[in-house]
């Protein structure tokens, strides 16, 4: 053992204050007329104390260091996914954890044993081995990027010499694990569980779909089949709510694996549907359980409420309006101004009561500008859109009120107008607009006027329709503060009058619809929004609810609480807040079955909104995306770390490799243990001691 004695000040200041102390001691007892070696003795007992004193400001740590020698520890970690059912996996694990792994050699070093799936999991004995319950709770994912990382924190301190992992290699959560094998700077070895040729098989690999949609509509699912080993004709079949509603043949074969299929999904009244996607099995397939993917769809009244404004009776609003009113997912409302005050459809309704507004050719130099503030005022307080179509007649300068609003702001104004071309611009995001086949027939179109103003358009809009001669022609933009568009040209009623045009109504009603349905999103405008991390659970899994509040106005006392119901089962629980407006809560359901969950939203104890969704507790068959055994992860983690691949190696070279590891690892730790002098009761004692025992000589030798 060794010992340091450490302090907050320098070497000097020691030096300093031992003389310091010495001439103290000397000059106090220089006329003394004792005589050596008590002299002497008194001297170094007042030198010893005065100087321990100063020592006590020096704040003064001793330091006893003693080394611990650590044995190396060997971790194995054992694949517990359920990926291990395949093939009998399992079994094979545990013969090479009965069989093998007990004979590697551990005299010079230590053994530690782990399940993992999406982490570390419990601790096993050798002695357990034979009664390892593989994939019995919650591995329906195999991580082992967070699993090498919890492996990290508990053995921070201790002595790793080697990880060994049993694993079939499929890795799909997480991550490539790497990075997190990187931190060990130890050998990373595997033993392959197994077949890494791939085995005949179907499945359903991935499915893209809208889990919200408009009734009425068709929306589409689009699936992703694989295919191993068949070269024949194979059936995909769409079942809604256990009823077989349609199927395809696909022709597959040895050449390809992938193949894409599509249905077009819909409902006419409102509800939540769930939808079941099939390959018929074949014989011979390595496992039925991928065969299928289940979702959940729900369809929402895509009723749009709709106030339209037009600056007068023209050829253009006619045309529009009876456009309008032939769109069934639109209830219009209309006004046409008469006076600055008067409508000839009689007064403005509640403004409130209205998802998007529509100007045609509205304002004018006679419309109120006190309406437009009120029309403003709704738009921002509720949140609705605003598509404006331009006349010959629109008031620029008034319509600038609400430019906060609108996708363009008028630069100069001007009273000119000319004739126009209108076309398609090269590319549109279906996000955009709908239709677009039907309206990429404006190419074709007679031209229609344009204002002589300039605009400047927003450059968060994008442009849908440009003029021949480049310029933006219908404009959208929909951000969180700005949902808008505008159709800036005149004379839609060409459209229609020309002979030979049988398409017009098709392509006005592509954009109406379009622009209306993309800038005016129902979902968005809920107050909150409630969601699972998925749609299909295992009896195992814990389902988790997020919740997010959209409405940030809301204020004091917000909560939101799910209730879980089916016919059999009733349950509650209330998310917890983990921001400034998101939740999330927790629950486990191990009966399976379809279940519905309403999130409620309330503010200081009043109920808000609510809504409700779907969920199914069944087989998840994530695990089942990949059958073939795969090295190559592991492979790159033995190669990156030093490694070796154990799967087929003699029991003795493993042993010669582990060895020979556990040698270079063996280390040498010093502990150290600090001692806080100043704070120490010892030390003191040491002090008041040496005083006394001064005191006690003096007195016996009558000195004052």
């Amino acid at each position: 053992m060794e010992f340091l004695l450490k302090a907050e000040h320098s070497t000097v200041y020691i030096i300093i204050v031992t003389i310091v102390a010495a001439l103290l001691s000397y000059f106090f007892y220089r006329n003394s007329s004792i005589k050596n070696p008590l002299k002497f003795i008194l001297q170094f007992i007042r030198f010893l104390a005065i100087w321990l004193i100063f020592l006590l400001l020096l704040s003064p740590v001793l330091s006893f260091f003693s080394e611990i020698t650590q044995k190396p520890i060997n971790i194995f970690l054992i694949d517990n996914s359920l990926s291990l059912n395949i093939e009998n996996r399992d079994s094979l694990t545990t013969d090479l954890l009965n069989n093998i792994i007990p004979d590697i050699e551990n005299n010079k070093s230590e053994n530690k044993y782990f399940l993992f799936s999406k982490g570390l999991e419990e601790e096993i004995k050798e002695d357990e081995f034979d009664s390892i319950k593989f994939t019995k709770i919650n591995n329906l994912e195999t991580n082992l990027s967070t699993t090498l990382l919890t492996l990290l924190e508990k053995y921070e301190n201790k002595n790793i010499s080697s990880v060994n992992i049993i694993s079939d290699g499929i890795i799909n959560s997480g991550g490539n694990p790497s990075h997190s094998a990187k931190m060990y700077n130890i050998p990373i070895n595997y033993f392959l569980i197994g077949d890494t040729i791939q085995k005949p098989d179907l499945l359903v690999k991935d499915i893209f779909f809208n889990k919200v949609t408009f009734v009425e509509s068709q929306t589409p699912l689009k699936i992703e089949i694989n295919s191993y080993g068949f070269d024949k004709k194979i059936k995909v079949n769409l079942y809604e709510d256990s009823n077989l509603i349609n199927y395809q043949f696909i022709d597959v074969n040895s050449n390809s694996n992938s193949y894409d299929i599509s249905f077009k999904l819909s409902s006419p009244v409102e509800a939540i549907k769930k939808y079941k996607i099939e390959v018929e099995e074949e014989p011979n397939e390595i496992t039925f359980k991928n065969n299928y993917r289940e979702l959940f769809t729900k369809y929402i009244d895509n009723k749009f409420k709709v106030l339209v404004l037009s600056g007068g009776p023209s050829a253009d609003f006619a045309f529009i309006s009876e456009e309008i009113k032939n769109i069934e997912n639109f209830e219009a409302e209309f006004r046409t101004q008469k006076t600055a005050n008067e409508f000839y459809e009689g007064q403005v309704p509640d403004l409130n009561n209205f998802q998007a507004f529509i100007f045609i050719g509205y304002p004018t130099s006679i419309s109120n500008i006190s309406l437009l503030n009120d029309i403003k005022e709704s738009i921002e307080r509720n949140e609705s859109s605003l598509f404006f179509i331009a006349s010959r007649n629109t008031d620029y300068k008034k319509l600038s009120l609400l430019e906060n609003n609108l996708p363009f702001k008028a630069v100069s104004i001007s009273e000119s107008e000319k004739e126009i071309g209108v076309k398609t611009v090269s590319s549109i995001t279906q996000d955009a607009i709908r239709n677009l086949e039907v309206l990429k027939s404006v190419n074709s179109l007679p031209n229609l006027f344009k204002s002589g103003t300039v605009f400047s358009i927003n450059p968060e809009s994008e442009t849908i329709l440009i003029s021949s001669s480049g310029e933006p022609m219908l404009v959208i933009q929909n951000t969180a503060k700005n949902k808008s568009a505008a159709f800036l040209g005149h004379g839609l009623y060409k459209w229609r009058l020309t002979p030979g045009i049988t398409n017009s109504e098709q392509v006005l009603n592509a954009i109406l619809t379009g622009v209306i349905i993309s800038i005016t999103d129902k979902e968005k405008r809920k107050k909150f929004s409630i969601n699972t991390s998925k749609q299909v659970y295992s009896p195992y899994e814990n389902i988790k609810f997020t919740g997010t509040i959209n409405d940030i106005t809301l204020k004091g006392g917000m909560k939101i609480k799910i209730k879980i119901y089916n016919d059999d089962f009733n349950e509650r629980i209330e998310l917890q807040k983990v921001g400034n407006f998101d939740f999330e809560g927790l629950i486990n359901i191990n009966t399976t079955g379809d279940y519905y969950y309403t999130g409620e939203l309330y503010s200081k104890g009043r109920l808000i909104e609510s809504d409700t969704k779907k969920l199914s507790i069944g087989e998840n068959n994530y695990e089942y995306k990949y059958t073939r055994s795969d090295k190559s992860i592991l492979n790159y983690l033995s190669l990156t770390t030093g490694g070796r691949d154990f799967t087929n190696m003699e029991i003795n070279k493993i042993n010669d490799f582990i060895i020979q590891v556990n040698s270079q690892e063996t280390e040498t730790v010093i502990s150290s243990e600090n001692i806080f002098l100043n704070f120490n009761l010892y030390y003191l004692f040491i002090i008041i001691l040496l005083l006394t025992t001064e005191w006690v000589l003096r007195k016996r030798n009558n000195l004052p």
